[in-house]
């Protein structure tokens, strides 16, 4: 038979944990809601939509056209 030590720890370890998941999911919301503001205001300020015109060889996109070496 399970003491009432043991099923009150239970309990309380069980309701913390949910309290602190529903915090974790409202805190990333958060943090992805900012990080998407940010991107916004970035390509706003820039003048871009997330496409780009230039394409590689291949006929995809080319990530690292800005990287330049050397001089």
């Amino acid at each position: 038979m399970i003491g009432r030590k043991t099923l009150g720890r239970a309990i309380f370890f069980g309701l913390g944990y949910l309290a602190g998941t529903r915090a974790g999911r409202e805190r990333y919301a958060q943090i992805e809601a900012g990080a998407q503001a940010v991107v916004a205001r970035l390509r706003a300020r820039y003048g871009t939509d997330g496409t780009d015109g230039a394409t590689s060889a291949s006929g995809g996109s080319d990530p690292y056209r800005d990287i330049r070496l050397g001089s």
